[in-house]
């Protein structure tokens, strides 16, 4: 038997599994969807509010007040100047090092389980379009099995291949849109994260000496942060 043949006879079993494996990834993908809403969901952040609070403390440089201030304020942004102010000490470029690394690790968690949303997204359709050729190939077999009539059967075959794709493309959109959305909330927290970590470098010109430099452990308490 050759591998042509071998390939109509997998192909024969008919595009089923397909739809199973899109049914699987869909409650997947409905999975990641609800658990990173829930995290963007509690990281919630007034920034207004915030920046009004924390500039004046950083003006006066009560760092032990502005680490206290980010530590009980809700959302992600505040972490990154959390890490800034516990480097103060050190000066401004290790401030800014350590605001940098923290942004980066923030992005890298909030990020996580896009990918597979992103991918499903793009690979879905045509996931979809592999179990509908398989549903037409399987119903041409038929027709040739057939001594007359077979059209309308045929028919019947080719619209219920059709729904693998029209399937795919059900698991596809919201996949995509849930993608965008999410990214969309990461680069708007990582910016948020930055202009809070330019506001601190504006008040750090040059090394500082504190002899109340704040020392917050990790990981951070309170609900809706991540460490």
């Amino acid at each position: 038997m050759d591998l042509t043949k071998i390939m109509l006879n997998l192909a024969l079993g008919g595009g089923t599994w397909v739809l199973g494996l899109l049914i699987f990834l869909s409650i997947a993908s409905v999975a990641v969807m609800l658990e990173r809403a829930r995290i963007f969901y509690r990281g919630r952040f007034a920034e207004e509010t915030f920046v009004s609070e924390i500039e004046p403390l950083l003006a006066a440089g009560a760092w032990s007040e502005a680490a206290a201030c980010c530590e009980t304020a809700p959302g992600f942004e505040p972490q990154v100047l959390l890490a800034g102010l516990r480097q103060v000490q050190r000066g401004r470029s290790a401030a800014e090092e350590t605001m940098e690394a923290e942004r980066i690790r923030l992005g890298q968690v909030l990020e996580k389980r896009l990918g597979f949303l992103g991918s499903l997204g793009a690979n879905a359709p045509f996931i979809g379009l592999f179990g509908t050729v398989l549903g037409i190939i399987h119903a041409f077999k038929d027709l040739s099995l057939t001594e007359g009539g077979g059209g309308p059967a045929v028919m019947s075959g080719i619209a219920e291949a059709l729904v693998a794709t029209a399937v795919g493309l059900l698991v596809a959109i919201p996949a995509v849109m849930a993608y965008n959305f999410f990214h969309r909330r990461l680069h708007t927290i990582l910016e948020r994260s930055q202009r809070l970590s330019r506001i601190l470098l504006t008040y750090l010109k040059s090394p500082v000496a504190v002899e109340d430099v704040p020392t917050i452990p990790l990981p951070l308490r309170k609900t809706g942060r991540l460490s």
